[in-house]
């Protein structure tokens, strides 16, 4: 992480302009002198080879950085490899031929957006903003899994208001550990970020925390250990008997038909939800994972797709329907009511390619391998999970029914 970090200062010390003179033992810069605020964090860095200056000695503190090079940034901070073959464009001002279109598209998990309707924009030439690094640095530490935020944190600042409120959990983080301040009773969120602002910023990240050593036991010589295999599950639904799959818990009945599966209930019964758990190790410490599906609709409005923390009949749910894709909790599955968490728009296809990805308490879902939207703070309560059916999915049947086929589930760093 310290080695992204530093890459991470040294791509945006180099963006726009060419850089510097040769390391000295000693540098100095005309335009930060001893009396400049981050004349300490500025230095040290220096000295140490992480960050540069022009090549006429000076550091231009109070240059600003636009979000398309902060995109830039977030790759080389994340490591990120660009994958150049066809990727499928996010954001309408940032389309294939702009020059930091794979740049935007890639660093995504770090960035932060624009929504309207169902439309992204990125606002490339815009500056990036105080709360905007908050996020990045926040989600590139892991901290946002690693702290619970506290968001009476922000209260003390009098331009709270000004704080995008999807992003106030970040910045809490960030306040919490120290990783960014406010100045004379108020965060500036929507300022712009400067040079130095990002040398001090990033001097503490790096320089100035402790917390990232551990001890730790070696194993011994000769003896190497192995790492532990990670779970990787799929079926198409080519063998009729569902082996992967423990039909006995199962809500409702499942079946495979022109290996696809969908499922009904029986006359006597009054389910509103379909549950088909997955056979697997559930005693097994997994806590980051993905699950997808093929959401496969005939004449129906879809109404199915996967569920995860499955305890004691209660769920979790992601299904797409008509117009949206949503994240709820199914707490009776005798009871249509569901508790939505949080959804999307999303015009419903014949076929959808439904991605649901766990990383401790965050849920990301995605749909035809383009992310659609994100939920934090969803605990993980239980181990069950699998496909997910709504009644009406299959109340027309078989004019019309939505069938689940290629699914998959597999563990994640």
């Amino acid at each position: 992480m310290k080695r992204a970090l530093a890459v991470f200062l040294s791509v945006l010390m180099f963006l726009t302009i060419i850089p510097v003179v040769g390391a000295a033992s000693t540098p100095s810069f005309s335009d930060v002198p001893r009396s400049h605020w981050a004349y300490k964090e500025i230095t040290e860095m220096a000295a140490k080879g992480i960050i540069k200056g022009y090549d006429n000695r000076t550091f231009r503190p109070n240059n600003e950085v636009t979000r398309a090079e902060f995109a830039k940034i977030m790759i080389a901070a994340a490591d990120v490899d660009i994958n150049k073959r066809y990727v499928e464009q996010t954001f309408k001002d940032v389309p294939r031929h702009h020059w930091a279109f794979l740049y935007v598209e890639h660093a995504k998990p770090y960035l932060t957006g624009y929504k309207s309707g169902s439309t992204y924009t990125y606002k490339p030439d815009k500056a990036a903003v105080r709360e905007d690094i908050a996020v990045a640095l926040v989600r590139l530490l892991g901290y946002d899994q690693k702290y619970k935020a506290d968001l009476d944190q922000l209260k003390k600042f009098r331009d709270y208001d000004d704080i995008s409120s999807a992003l106030r959990p970040y910045i809490a983080i960030a306040i919490q550990t120290d990783l960014m301040k406010g100045y004379n009773g108020n965060f500036r969120p929507q300022d712009p970020i400067t040079r130095a602002e990002a040398a001090s910023l990033l001097y503490r990240a790096i320089l100035d925390r402790g917390d990232d050593e551990s001890k730790i036991v070696f194993p011994t010589p000769g003896q190497p250990q192995p790492e532990p295999e990670k779970i990787n599950i799929s079926d198409s639904f080519s063998d009729t008997k569902l082996k992967n799959w423990d039909t006995d818990k199962a809500i409702g009945n499942w079946e495979v038909a022109s290996k696809q599966v969908t499922a009904e209930s029986d006359d006597d019964d009054d389910l509103d939800h379909y549950l088909l758990p997955l056979r697997w190790n559930e005693s097994d410490n997994v806590k980051n994972y993905e699950l997808s599906v093929d959401v496969n609709v005939v004449g129906s409005e879809g109404l199915g797709g996967l569920y995860f923390n499955g305890k004691d009949g209660k769920a979790n749910v992601v299904f797409i329907q008509k117009d949206r894709v949503v994240l709820g909790k199914v707490n009776d599955v005798e009871d249509d009511d569901i508790d939505i968490i949080s959804s999307s728009t999303y015009k419903l296809k014949s076929s959808n390619r439904l991605k649901v990805a766990v990383t401790d308490n965050t849920v990301s879902i995605y749909l035809n391998d383009q992310y659609l939207f994100g939920q934090q703070y969803v605990k993980q309560e239980g181990k069950k999970l699998g496909l997910y059916l709504q009644e009406e999915a299959t109340k027309g049947a078989p004019r019309k029914t939505t069938y689940l086929d290629n699914f998959t589930f597999k563990e994640t760093k």
